[in-house]
């Protein structure tokens, strides 16, 4: 049999504040996933992890519309409009009004 002589690594958790502030920073500031994490002092791999983690969970969740109705063309003619444009950025609802 083989002898295992390395010790295990030791895991360390990241704090959420961390966790939030790459996230600003890979989304918000449009930063690569490296250069956040070298300035947030993480390792790369952990900072992927983080990335890929909040993207499959947060920004790429399904929406629910209120309406079963499919999208339809208008002319441009067409003076009433009733069109809201719903816009997602890393997760978040933007220019909701």
């Amino acid at each position: 049999m083989i002898e295992q002589s390395q010790q295990k690594r030791s895991y360390i958790k990241v704090p959420p504040s961390k966790k939030k502030a790459l996230i600003h920073k890979v989304f918000q500031n449009g930063l690569q996933i490296k250069q956040a994490a070298q300035q947030l002092q993480l390792k790369y791999a952990t900072a992927k992890t983080i990335i890929l983690l909040y993207r499959s969970k947060v920004v790429r969740k399904k929406l629910i519309f209120s309406t079963n109705k499919p999208c339809l063309i208008l002319p441009l003619d067409n003076k009433k409009t009733n069109v809201k444009i719903v816009s997602l950025v890393a997760g978040k609802l933007q220019n909701q009004k």
